[in-house]
């Protein structure tokens, strides 16, 4: 379990307070504001390389097809970095050598599988968004609030862009996270699966999925927006039991005053019932119960149960531009025990450590997890869960790479690891590796319970 000690020696950006969730946050000064763009990058990452050169400077990432790639919307993306060789691979026999940059999760893995590795490449810092989104980050900066009980941001009527880009807290890194550059939605299918040590593929569960994350719509009517950052109807066709059913999740920014809402369809009722447990520490069905709902997206939902501070920010491997994760076929991907390590690409970036403490007279099945925060981007790219004994219970990691059609970098294929089973879960931003999502918003009235009848009539 990683404590606070063990990361005194990062290097933190700037004025950075390390926090604890009794903190009291406030916006930063012009003059703190004034560093976007000059020694951090817009979104509030260290542009500067690290001191031995493995990290290199930011220098505005990538903004659309690289020279020399052909590319067309709906194509899946050609790997820019196809003909690069790992720069070396850690396995059970030179972990020890990288221990500091590496998951407790990794660590367990590379002990358990002794086929498993993880591959490092060169660090490529591809992130990029649009010049309005870090414009309105750089307003934020001097703006934005939390509630006073760390539950809620106050925007003030405004939207768009990172909220906290030079944060002093655990729960505004949760922010970022949450309202991270994404594009403003998505459209398309998605599928999940279980592995077992034999390489069998059980199909959890596969269907269309909507997204909204209105919160990064560049025109949207803030006067009349709901405040509800994000948004997704899911309806499936497996397995047999679920086809039909229609799933209905809306966020709330301010999750003190109006908790997660979620809605269900079920087929067989011909109703649509409020599901209150799609949230925190009930078992995800999509995936068989390998992680709960609060773990899709490696956090999502309130963060109320927890005690949260920073650790730090640190030095560690992990997946980033990772293209042939969506190339190749889905069997070359997942296989037995754990995914290809030919196929997840692993480089060295720096992140930002968050460890979440339960809180006294909260129910949750973890006693703490750590999360780990991609510095360029705000997306939480890996995770460590333990039990109630203290034990580590699960990890997870997710392939990320740049779609440079937003520009963006988005999250794609989720891994699942419960050291107390024999499967692993990945939840792919796929179907079948069949085409790719369209990453474009939605009417707001798909959002609705009422469009859960509609669906549910068809």
């Amino acid at each position: 379990m990683i404590k606070f000690k063990e990361l005194i020696t990062l290097g933190v950006v700037g004025t950075l307070c390390l926090c604890t969730a009794s903190a009291v946050m406030a916006k930063v000064s012009p003059e703190e504001a004034a560093r976007l763009g000059k020694d951090l990058t817009p979104l509030g990452a260290e542009k500067a390389g690290n001191a031995d050169g493995t990290i290199p400077a930011w220098d505005g990432g990538v903004m659309g097809p690289p020279a020399g790639i052909t590319y067309k919307p709906g194509d899946f993306h050609p790997d820019p970095f196809k003909d690069e060789k790992p720069l070396f691979i850690i396995t059970a026999q030179n972990m020890d050598q990288y221990a500091d940059e590496l998951t407790e999760g990794h660590k367990e893995m590379l002990r358990r599988f002794p086929d498993f590795s993880i591959q490092v490449y060169p660090t490529h810092r591809t992130a990029g968004a649009p010049d309005w989104v870090y414009e309105r980050t750089k307003r934020n900066a001097t703006l934005i609030e939390m509630t006073d009980d760390n539950l809620g941001m106050i925007n003030h009527g405004v939207t768009g862009g990172v909220p906290f880009p030079i944060p002093q807290s655990a729960e505004e890194i949760i922010f970022n996270h949450h309202l991270r550059w994404r594009g403003p939605g998505r459209v398309g299918l998605f599928k999940t699966a279980n592995v077992f040590p034999d390489g069998s593929l059980v199909l959890a569960g596969n269907g269309r999925v909507w997204e909204n994350y209105d919160w990064n719509e560049e025109n949207l009517d803030s006067a009349n927006w709901d405040n509800l950052y994000y948004k997704i109807l899911i309806a499936y066709d497996y397995p047999a039991r679920r086809k039909g059913e229609i799933l209905l999740v809306r966020d709330p920014l301010n999750q003190s005053e109006s908790p997660r809402q979620a809605w269900q369809y079920l087929p067989g009722q011909r109703r649509i019932r409020r599901a209150p447990t799609v949230a925190f520490d009930t078992p995800n069905a999509d995936v068989s119960g390998v992680e709960n709902y609060d773990d899709s997206f490696i956090f999502n939902g309130s963060h109320e149960r927890f005690d949260w501070e920073i650790v730090g920010k640190k030095e560690m491997y992990i997946p980033y531009n990772c293209y042939q994760a969506d190339i190749v076929p889905e069997k070359e991907l997942l296989t037995p025990n754990f995914p290809n390590p030919d196929v997840v690409r692993f480089e060295k970036h720096r992140v930002w450590v968050l460890e979440g403490t339960l809180k006294e007279g909260k129910r949750h099945n973890y006693s703490q997890r750590t999360l780990y925060f991609d510095e360029d981007t705000w997306i939480a790219v890996m995770s460590d869960s333990y039990d109630s004994r203290g034990n580590l219970w699960r990890t997870k990691y997710q392939t990320m790479k740049n779609n440079y059609d937003i520009p963006a970098v988005k999250q794609r294929v989720e891994l699942s690891i419960d050291f107390t089973r024999a499967d692993y879960a990945a939840t792919a931003q796929f179907n079948g590796l069949e085409s790719m999502p369209e990453y474009v918003g939605s009417e707001l009235d798909t959002y609705t319970p009422e469009q859960l009848r509609r669906l549910g009539r068809r």
